[in-house]
């Protein structure tokens, strides 16, 4: 897929940082107003919805795919019924409330972004298919080793087991990492495990797993939602540190919502 690449320069660091945005060419225009439901054709001319990643990202975000209303307006998380952007406000991931038509802020102010596994649009995430979304993973993989994220964060449970090939997965700090290697070759994920007895995460990155933010998942309330989302900002301040000796205090990390059901506790 075609790759534009822009430049961003910190204002402590005239280097220049090597971005790059996903975009697709599309000839559509955005509906003003209301929008009417899309037809089945419609929809799947939508486009996919643009995504910037750049090398050492805090937190890198997975999401599953557009739904319709992320799709048709073509923003992530657009849904105004999906917990994602107050969740990052509630938990102070983020200074200040934002909308999803600001949602580059993440990118460009605070050094998150997010990408999802299937591209397409669909009115739900159960018009995906097993094969549909395993044939993902590979660039889903390619676009995690471009970024080198300090954290991957995969926003629904049913993500990460189609990425991780298990047919259980438990919300929260995981106990595999993700181990980094070749940044343009890799195809399938790489884990380490044992994160208790890592020191460091020296080409690595933490995987953290929270429920689905959409609105449609009852089986997580919006304040069990939240603590995860504040266990991820004590994850992403940890990291954010700096390089050398990882400190995660785990009773802390407890303490900020219910008692996490990770195999990394068990």
């Amino acid at each position: 897929m075609p790759k534009q690449k822009q430049t961003k320069r910190n204002a402590d660091d005239a280097a220049a940082v090597p971005v790059y945005t996903i975009a697709h060419k599309t000839g559509q225009t955005r509906r003003e107003g209301r929008r009417a439901p899309l037809s089945d054709k419609e929809m799947a001319e939508l486009p996919p919805i643009p995504e910037s990643i750049r090398p050492d990202l805090d937190i890198l975000f997975v999401g599953i795919n557009p739904g319709a209303i992320s799709g048709q307006k073509q923003l992530h998380f657009g849904n105004p019924h999906n917990y994602f952007w107050k969740g990052l406000y509630e938990s102070s991931l983020i200074p200040e409330h934002i909308p999803p038509e600001q949602g580059n802020r993440l990118f460009s102010e605070w050094n998150m972004s997010i990408v999802n596994l299937v591209q397409r649009t669909t009115r739900s995430a159960n018009d995906l298919s097993l094969r549909e979304m395993r044939e993902s993973v590979p660039e889903l993989c390619r676009k995690i080793s471009a970024c080198v994220p300090r954290i991957i964060c995969f926003v629904g449970l049913g993500i990460y087991k189609i990425f991780a090939g298990l047919g259980k997965v438990e919300p929260g700090l995981q106990h595999e990492t993700y181990e980094y290697k070749d940044r343009d070759g890799l195809n399938d994920p790489e884990f380490k495990s044992n994160l208790k007895d890592e020191s460091s995460l020296a080409r690595r990155g933490l995987i953290f797993v929270m429920p689905s933010t959409s609105g449609r998942t009852s089986a997580y309330q919006n304040p069990e939602k939240l603590a995860y989302f504040k266990q991820l900002k004590y994850l992403r301040d940890c990291v954010a540190a700096g390089p050398g000796p990882l400190n995660i205090d785990h009773a802390v990390l407890a303490s900020l919502g219910p008692h996490t059901r990770s195999k990394y506790f068990s």
